[in-house]
Order: C-alpha cells, then structure tokens, then sequence
C-alpha cells in the first residue's frame, strides 16, 4: 500500500510540474521577444513609418542633436561658384540676379556677398533682438545663427528648442507668449515642421499654424520650413499659407548634407543652411535684416539655451 500510494504521489507530482515548466518556458519567451526587438531598434539607424506616422528614437528626454554642434571651431568656408539645385538658367542670371528668382528658394546660395542685392525695399539697419524658437532643427541653427547675429550687431538673447515639438504645442500652449514677455525680442526665428511632415490631419494644424501666426502678428518673424529629406504631405503649404506674405522660407527643395540620424542636417548642412536664410532675409524676405555673411572663424555664443521635449511637457 505504501509503494502505490507513493507511485500514485509521483504520478500526481509529475502532472503538476510538466503544465508549470510549460508555463516558466512561455513566460521566458514571453519577456525575451520585446528585449530582443528592443534591442534590434536600439542599433536600426533609420526611421520608419507606421499608419503614416513616423518612429523615432529620444534618448534621454533629449532628441540626438539636442546640444547644437560648437560652430565656433568650424572654419567658415566660403565656395568660388554659388550651388544649385533644379535650376537651369543661364549665366546671364548671376549677372543681373532678380528678386523674384529667389522666393521659391530654389537657389542654395555659398557665397552671398559676392552679389549686388537689388530690392526696392530698404534693408532694416536696426540691431535687433533675436529670439530662435521652434523644434530639434533649432538646436543645429544656434550656433550657424549666433554667428550672423555677432557679425552684423544683432544679439541671439535665447534659443528656445522644443524637441519632438509640433504647431500644437506653439499653438494652444502659453509658454512662447511667456517667452516673448520675459525676453522682449525685436524679432522671431521660427523652425518647425520636422515632426509634422508626414501629417494629414492638415485642417486641424490649419486652425492651430493661424492661431499662432495671430500670437506673434505684432513682431518682425521670419518662418523657416523644415529640412526635409522626403516629400511632405503637405505641412510646408499649410504652414506658408499661414505666414504672412515674404515671411515663410521654403527649405524643401534645398540639398543640405545629412546628420547620421537621416533626419537633420549635419554640422556644414545646418552652416549652409543659414547662409541660404541669411541671403533670402537680405533680398526677399517681407521683414529683411542686415546679415552680411561672417568673417570669422569663432565667435562666442552668449545667448541662453533653453530645451524642452514635447514627450514630457507639450505646454497644453
């Protein structure tokens, strides 16, 4: 009796065990499969888009290009011959350039100075106050920035960078009128539109890119498209519909050296960049300002730096 009642104990003991060991294995696999897909993401070096939306990585609460490449340890290049991207005129444009051939800025301009800027309207010599605001594309514009603002009088009092930032947060939060209370700027640097290129809610960033032109209506502003490297769905003419008239800069058709990220410009694509903004604020932007191109190689960076993240405060 004692020998089959310990087989039947064995018996009973076994079956038992089999259903748990099934289940330690499950939940092996089970806490294993996300490791391992998590760490495949953490080494893919691209984005991808899923339902039209696009993934990316954020370390740290920061975006990878959260602190802005030190600019004043880049020399300064200047090209012989202006680059250009999908144009086909004749050398006869480089010697009468007209305004109307810049507004679409089709034109990616390296050697600004060498032109006779011809406009009717007059250039403001007033020493401005310049505030830079917008998303992660304002992190690599600081310095390329700083240095047209030290070059010609102008003082960057702040650069306000809202990682993963989209025109809501502009829009429907109070922290850029509070911004603008505190810093008292005499004009407006807005970049945005990189989180927002694969956007198709287009009405709805519509309502809230009116309501924050309406917000800084009273101040000299020019807005800076993104630097897109795939065909928006349509966030460039929602956002330059909204900006008054000469004061959206149309970045898309420009070819600026990447980031290793594949999403920003790299340290000489954002220097370029600049240089292309400054020559469109001189000749054809509706507020232009006197930014003659730097003549030094370093130049101190004396303004406050400011970095948000959308993912942890979107301001509304």
């Amino acid at each position: 009796m004692v020998e089959n009642n310990s087989n039947d104990y064995i018996k009973a003991k076994r079956k038992y065990i089999k259903p748990s060991f099934i289940l330690l294995l499950w939940a092996g696999f089970s806490f294993l499969i996300p490791i391992f897909s998590i760490y495949c993401y953490s080494n893919y070096d691209k984005t991808f888009l899923i339902a039209g939306y696009e993934i990316k990585k954020i370390i740290n609460n920061n975006e990878l290009d959260l602190l802005p490449p030190k600019y004043d340890s880049i020399e300064i290049v200047t090209s012989k011959k202006p680059i250009l991207t999908n144009l086909n005129y004749t050398d006869s444009f480089f010697k009468s350039i007209k305004v109307d051939s810049l507004i679409n800025n089709k034109i990616f301009l390296n050697s600004v100075d060498s032109f006779k800027i011809k406009s009717n309207d007059e250039i403001d010599s007033t020493k401005h106050r310049i505030i830079l605001l917008g998303d992660s594309e304002c992190g690599g514009l600081t310095y390329p920035l700083n240095a047209y603002c030290e070059e010609n009088g102008h003082k960057l009092v702040l650069s306000f960078v809202w990682n993963s930032a989209s025109i809501f947060n502009l829009a429907y939060s109070d922290t850029i009128t509070k911004i603008i209370e505190k810093y008292k700027p005499t004009y407006l640097f807005l970049v945005i539109g990189l989180n927002e290129l694969y956007a198709k809610d287009l009405n709805k960033r519509k309502m809230a890119a009116d309501l924050f032109a309406k917000k800084i209506s009273n101040i000299p502003y020019s807005w800076i498209g993104p630097a897109n490297y795939r065909q928006d769905f349509g966030i460039n003419k929602v956002f330059s519909s909204s900006a008054d008239s000469g004061c959206f800069f149309l970045t898309n058709d420009m070819e600026l050296p990447r980031g290793e990220d594949g999403r920003h410009p790299n340290k000489l694509g954002y220097k370029l960049w600049m240089d292309s903004i400054a020559s469109w604020i001189k000749i054809s932007a509706k507020h232009k300002l006197v930014m003659n191109k730097p003549t030094k190689t370093k130049y101190s960076l004396k303004s406050k730096i400011i970095n948000l993240n959308a993912a942890n405060f979107r301001g509304y």
